[in-house]
């Protein structure tokens, strides 16, 4: 049967005693109210069975929403008193440790309800993260759905580990990482792509790598392209002479010229909205 409190605690003022008297002392004692309360009460341990001090103990509702939390002690002990009668769950957390499922338990009047939680080693605790930040250099800006990729450097071996897309507000997070030397590049269509100085990580060091990315000054222009070719073979004709000619106002003058590679292509680039008109021939020295 548990011990409780029918009445409050009271007391008496100081009463002094003088040689051979008699005092009285009366208390009027005010009744507890009844509560619907209970306690809960457990223990965190590992694996193994050894205790976790210092975990958070996490207690929700029935609809999973958190209520309270407190620590464990040196002994892995835990407890919430004065928890109203009904349906909970548990859980805890400690870092090294992963975050075991909710257990479900219940409150009974005046009882106190005893849990064990038992947390698994995460064996990803010892390893270390790259995170960051991807600005527009000119504005500072973040820059969303820029592509991160990640690369470990090893003497002069170099090995791409992984590609992320950073968030709305330019955030990027590489995690479970191994110690060693790694960095990180960056792009997306309008800028310049760029990359990180190298950083160094060891065990669980979460090293911070923020990039700029300058805005291409072409990113808004256009290309031509094609492949010319013998009009009677069809075969391609390597080292054609290619000229690109800007049409204004009917008048066509040369912008570029280029040369067509050993399968026929020709590529013009980073050409700006306009009237354009390619011309092609072979010449040779006679």
């Amino acid at each position: 049967m548990p011990i409780s409190d029918r009445y409050k605690l009271q007391q008496s003022a100081p009463v002094v005693l003088e040689g051979n008297r008699e005092e009285s002392v009366n208390l009027s004692l005010q009744a507890q109210p009844a509560a619907s309360v209970g306690q809960i009460q457990g223990t965190v341990a590992a694996a193994n069975g050894s205790r976790i001090e210092g975990a958070t103990v996490q207690l929700f509702n029935s609809q999973g929403a958190p209520i309270q939390h407190v620590n464990s002690n040196p002994q892995g002990q835990f407890v919430f008193p004065d928890i109203q009668v009904g349906s909970y769950f548990i859980t805890a957390s400690e870092p090294g440790y992963l975050t075991p499922l909710r257990t479900p338990l219940s409150v009974s009047q005046g009882r106190s309800t005893t849990v064990t939680i038992t947390m698994q080693t995460d064996t990803a605790a010892t390893t270390g993260a790259v995170f960051g930040i991807v600005r527009d250099n000119a504005t500072s800006q973040p820059i969303n759905n820029a592509t991160v990729n990640l690369f470990q450097t090893s003497g002069s071996t170099i090995t791409q580990l992984g590609s992320v897309t950073s968030n709305a507000s330019g955030q990027y997070l590489f995690a479970n990482l191994a110690s060693g030397t790694y960095y990180v590049q960056s792009s997306i269509s309008g800028y310049l792509p760029n990359q990180s100085a190298p950083v160094g990580i060891s065990g669980t060091e979460y090293a911070p790598l923020d990039i700029n990315l300058a805005a291409d000054p072409n990113a808004n222009t256009g290309t031509l392209s094609g492949i010319i070719t013998d009009s009677s073979s069809g075969a391609a004709v390597p080292g054609a002479l290619v000229a690109l000619y800007a049409i204004n106002n009917g008048v066509e003058n040369v912008v570029q010229i280029t040369r067509a590679n050993e399968g026929g292509l020709y590529l013009f680039g980073d050409l700006a909205a306009g009237t354009y008109r390619v011309k092609a021939t072979v010449q040779v020295n006679t």
